[in-house]
């Protein structure tokens, strides 16, 4: 039997369980839901994405752990409900994730080793990141992120890291820090510098020497010098810095807690009965993730630096598999007729991630730090085909996503002839 810490995080739809002590050590998951075990491979808490589906995630449950006590209350989630602790008695089970010493990951010139104590990290040329202040970010496959530190002059370092991770599931960047860009203008200031001091010297030594070598003349009619080439030399190159393709959140469709946002765009806004259009979705939702490495005595200062570091700026992410929503296309007369053009459920697909908010570091304890954070999903393009029996008319076309209720939503016309 486990003391556990239940709760209902309203922002994602999620409940939690976590043990009161620290005691998880690995974890399986398993459609929508995530078992925590401990040493001795003992269920001995979850976490659940609701989804809407509550019940087939109750039915995982039980085949880990005994759930009666507290089915009633995963059932009926409520936004105000208080963290309650509960005890819960888990199952032994086979943990999916073995603790074991896997090949070095080599990526854009970064060497991953995975110990038993953390993560080794090997940047070349390190010392040369480290001037213009370059940032280093490993990431697990599901995009949480395992360190995002900047580059040290040393050689290699260790990360401890308290995530589990499958063997080959990690992968590393370097990205521009909070003080790049700052390190890059005033070396670039000092190099135009030189460059105009090298300049003005030789135009005056150019002078002078054609004052005393040849006939009076004026400075007007000196021979004129070629100033230097402003592009550095192949032996002094320049960083450059590619930030990835920007991602904005949707604006055609925001729901009343800001949580859901879609764009919509149509491949036509005329149509003919029994004529096919498309019809592109572009969706993004908010949650509370953990993010960043934590220290050994539970300080978030550094998790909480990379997350200011990282606030509203898009990122790409490993493609994997997402939530799962209900699309219903419906088309709306003029009159107030409705037709249901498709109605399907999606397994939406993870390209991209935002840090949306980071919350004040706690210094001491055994929580991860938590995040509110934006995720990004690979469009959805749904072809529809107009009904025989929709009359020629104006309509428009109206979303509906699962039980998102809209603020915003986007008029996206169309005419039938």
């Amino acid at each position: 039997m486990t003391e556990v810490r239940l709760t209902y995080v309203f922002e994602a739809d999620r409940w939690e369980a976590i043990p009161e002590k620290d005691i998880v050590r690995s974890i399986i998951d398993e459609r929508g839901v995530r078992i925590l075990l401990d040493g001795s491979s003992v269920a001995v808490g979850f976490v659940v994405d609701v989804d809407g589906d509550i019940e087939s995630r109750i039915d995982v449950l039980r085949r880990y752990m005994n759930v009666e006590s507290i089915e009633s209350r995963l059932r009926s989630p409520d936004s105000n409900v208080d963290d309650v602790t509960v005890s819960v008695v888990g199952r032994t089970v086979a943990a999916s994730l073995p603790a074991l010493v896997v090949p070095p990951t080599v990526s854009r010139g970064i060497r991953l080793t995975q110990l038993n104590r953390g993560i080794a990290v090997t940047i070349a040329l390190g010392w040369w990141f480290s001037i213009w202040g370059i940032w280093f970010t490993v990431t697990r496959g599901d995009g949480l992120v395992l360190a995002d530190l900047p580059v040290r002059r040393g050689g290699t370092e260790i990360v401890p890291n308290a995530f589990e991770v499958r063997p080959g599931d990690i992968t590393a960047r370097l990205r521009r820090g909070p003080s790049t860009t700052r390190r890059v203008v005033v070396a670039l200031s000092i190099m135009l510098a030189l460059i105009v001091a090298l300049a003005a010297g030789i135009k005056e030594r150019q002078s002078q020497s054609i004052s005393v070598e040849g006939p009076t003349t004026s400075v007007g009619d000196s021979p004129s010098t070629t100033p230097p080439p402003s592009n550095p030399s192949p032996s002094n190159p320049r960083p450059t810095f590619t930030l990835p393709p920007q991602r904005v959140v949707g604006s055609d469709y925001v729901s009343i807690d800001g949580v859901a946002r879609l764009d919509v765009d149509v491949s036509t806004t005329v149509a003919s009965v029994g004529g096919t259009l498309q019809v592109a979705l572009s969706f993004d939702l908010s949650g509370i993730n953990t993010f960043g490495a934590v220290s050994p005595e539970g300080d978030q200062t550094e998790a909480y630096r990379s997350c200011e570091a990282n606030l509203d700026l898009y990122r790409d992410v490993p493609v994997q598999a997402g939530a799962t929503e209900r699309f219903r296309v419906v088309l709306v007369g003029s009159n107030g007729s409705r037709f249901v053009l498709h109605d399907e459920n999606v397994r939406l697909t993870l390209v991209g991630a935002m840090v949306e908010g980071c919350p004040e570091p706690a210094t001491s304890g055994n929580d991860p730090y938590r995040i509110l954070q934006r995720t990004f999903y690979e469009m959805v393009t749904i072809p529809v085909v107009i009904p025989g029996d929709a009359k020629p008319g104006e309509y428009s076309i109206d979303i509906e996503v699962g039980a998102h209720q809209w603020s915003t939503t986007g008029e996206t016309a169309l005419r039938i002839e």
